[in-house]
């Protein structure tokens, strides 16, 4: 996400895996198409500047994969799926 280093000095890095990075694109990408029935409704979110943050985000993610355009993407991204689900044991974020 772009921003100004002088305007904001405590800016982070967060790193991801392949397989993280995978994942959270396919998230966002499903949350942000207008044809997907199931994503987060308005109620979700306390202001639009969340929906901006997860855009760019999004974009920033976009940028750097190359596994969606292999032949192999489907498989890539089940198999990501399959290796981090073992790291949580609950159906949502709330356990």
């Amino acid at each position: 996400m772009e921003q100004n280093a002088s305007e904001h000095d405590d800016a982070i890095e967060i790193r991801l895996d392949p397989r993280e990075a995978l994942v959270l694109f396919e998230l966002l990408s499903r949350w942000s198409d207008p044809q997907t029935t199931h994503t987060p409704d308005e109620l979700c979110f306390e202001s639009s500047a969340e929906c901006a943050v997860l855009n760019g985000l999004l974009a920033d993610i976009e940028k750097q994969l190359t596994a969606p355009f292999k032949p192999e993407y489907e498989q890539i991204l089940a198999d990501a799926r399959s290796f981090l689900a073992a790291r949580w044991n609950y159906p949502t974020l709330r356990g």
